[in-house]
Parts: structure tokens; C-alpha cells; sequence
């Protein structure tokens, strides 16, 4: 069964009413130098804005439920991070985007119930985890959570100087049962932009370890409901050129997807339509798809923008719009 559905073909759902990309913080306890974070950012001190009983609170508060991304910065360093996890998974989905070199990642598997996360991603960033030889707590931590039943998958964000060694470490981490999924670099790295910067050789490479890691990870994934928001294998299909721009399609932004970044303001996607925020307990969502006009995160663009091909869904709600509020 392939591990790759396109997000149009999806007919089927997991239970939320919302979901949210949840920027915790930019801190984290890795320097990557391919990571969007600068270096005064990855280093900021750690504020949080409201204690995790009143965060998780502003979701219960909405009546509805959200399956909330979690990422950072590095989640697990977040202040009391596995009891925000418990308390949202009483009522709400979650998912974890984690370097899991973390020793709060027992207290996660003890404390957090598998059956309410969606999905673990847990990126190897290798150089750094050289560095601060972390990658037996790693290989450690990755095959605990799936022991409990976590849905865990293991990406590598694809920087140009790691295909030499790529296929060693592929093999090395293959050989203790944790298999890694080619992930694009996206952006600017030694001032050539990402994807559109990768050789032909690189390309094939990437496809080559894709076609591998989706062998091991069919079953997995073919067990879903759904594919992971943040699926790795729509890498090859949609990213490895160059990134699609969505502006100019109708999306269901601020309707069925929302961003949360680190001041706890809640927006449409851009930074120019906020629309809440979870610190001060309001939120006024939008009751309709409208037109997208900023590029963010392509995995959750093909995900909530209206394919062109859906002409009876889309004049339904060109419709609405011409019509104004019910």
C-alpha cells in the first residue's frame, strides 16, 4: 500500500473540527544551519505566556475540537510540555514535531495517551546529533514510543553536504529498526534556494531512500485514518522541484486550519489576519474558505486549499461569499 495520498483524494477524517499549527516557542537545544530559526532565536530565553492549565483551557473553551501540531523550536523543552499533552489530549488531538533527544520523552510515553496523537515526526538532524552524541537516545526514544503505540516516523531534512554519507547513515539507523524518510530543505543554504537547488544526482538519491523508507513504512501508514498533516512522502510528489504557490485559491484557512505562533495570536495563516489568541481566551473563526494571498507552509496548503478541479465545491462557496453572512 503506498504511503503517499494526495490530500484532494482524502475522504475520510480523523474527528476535530480544527486544526492548528502550534508555534510553542523558537527556542531549542539544537543549532541546525538549515533551520528557518536564527541564531538569537534558537538561544531565546524561554517565556511562556500563560501557564499550561489556562492554554489548554482556551481550547476546551471553544467547544470544539482541534488537532493541534505542536512544534517549536524543540517542544519537549517547553516548560511542564508533557503536562500541556496530557491535559489536551483529554479532549483534543495532538501532534509532535521533536528532535527526541529528550528526557521528558518517558514521562510523555507514561503520561499521554497514544491513542489521542495523531503522529510523532522526529527529525535526526544528523550533524548536530553527532555533536552532542545523542544518537543512541535517540534510536532509544524513537523505538520506546513506538513500543507504546505511538504513531512515531522518522524524517531527515535532505541538506546538500549529507548525500555523500546519506546512504551509510540510512543503512545505520536502518539496521536498529529506525528507518528515515528523505525530507526537502526548504529556503536558502549557502546562498542556493531550496528545493529548485538540488542536482539531478541529489534528486534521484532522495528518490531512491523514499522508495526504501516507504516499504517500511506502508503498513504504518495504511492503518490511518488519514495520512500525517506533516507527511514526509509528499516530499517527492509536490516539493522536490520547486515549492507550489497556492495565492490566488480558495483555502479553508481560519475555517479548518489555523497557525498559533509563539505570542499565542491566533491566524488565518499570514501574519496580517489574526484572528484570535490563546493566552487571552477569544477566537473568532471564519465560517468560510476565502481566497489565500501569503506562501506558508505547503503541507498544510494542499491540505486546506480547494483543488482547482472542485468546481461544484468551489461555486458553492463563491456563492456564499457573493451572498454574504446567512
Amino acid at each position: 500500500m503506498t504511503t503517499y495520498i494526495h490530500p484532494a483524494e482524502i475522504t475520510v477524517r480523523r474527528p476535530y473540527d480544527v486544526e492548528g499549527d502550534w508555534i510553542l516557542f523558537s527556542t531549542c537545544n539544537y543549532r541546525c544551519g538549515y533551520c528557518f530559526w536564527d541564531e538569537d532565536a534558537l538561544g531565546a530565553k524561554i517565556e511562556p505566556i500563560a501557564p499550561v492549565e489556562r492554554l489548554a483551557g482556551f481550547f476546551d473553551r471553544t467547544e470544539l475540537t482541534w488537532l493541534l501540531h505542536l512544534t517549536g523550536g524543540e517542544p519537549f523543552i517547553y516548560p511542564d510540555f508533557v503536562r500541556l499533552c496530557s491535559l489536551l489530549t483529554r479532549r483534543h488531538l495532538i501532534s509532535v514535531n521533536t528532535n527526541a533527544d529528550s528526557p521528558h520523552i518517558r514521562a510523555f510515553i507514561d503520561e499521554v495517551n497514544p491513542g489521542r496523537v495523531d503522529f510523532i515526526n522526529c527529525g535526526v538532524h544528523e550533524r548536530e546529533r553527532q555533536v552532542r552524541r545523542g544518537t543512541r537516545r535517540f534510536v532509544t526514544n524513537v523505538l520506546a514510543m513506538r513500543s507504546a503505540g505511538f504513531d512515531v516516523f522518522v524524517s531527515c531534512v535532505m541538506y546538500p553536504d549529507l548525500f555523500e554519507t546519506f546512504p551509510e547513515l540510512w543503512r545505520r539507523y536502518a539496521s536498529e529498526g529506525v528507518v528515515v524518510i528523505p525530507k526537502a530543505l526548504r529556503g536558502t543554504h549557502l546562498g542556493r534556494r531550496y528545493p529548485g537547488g538540488y542536482t539531478e544526482t541529489e534528486r534521484a538519491l532522495f528518490r531512491e531512500y523514499t522508495a526504501r523508507a516507504a516499504e517500511f513504512y506502508a503498513g504504518q501508514f495504511g492503518r490511518r485514518d488519514e495520512p500525517p498533516t506533516v507527511n514526509p512522502f509528499m516530499d517527492e510528489h509536490l516539493f522536490l522541484e520547486r515549492l507550489p504557490d497556492y495565492r490566488g485559491d480558495l483555502c479553508e484557512a481560519g475555517h479548518l486550519f489555523v497557525r498559533i505562533v509563539p505570542s499565542g495570536e491566533i491566524r488565518r495563516c499570514g501574519p496580517d489576519d489574526v484572528i484570535g489568541n490563546v493566552a487571552e481566551h477569544w477566537f473568532s473563526r471564519r465560517d468560510r474558505a476565502s481566497i489565500c494571498d501569503v506562501l506558508e507552509c505547503p503541507y498544510f496548503c494542499e491540505k486546506y486549499r480547494l483543488p482547482p478541479g472542485d468546481a461544484g465545491r468551489r461555486h458553492a462557496i463563491a456563492s456564499r461569499m457573493r451572498r454574504g453572512p446567512a
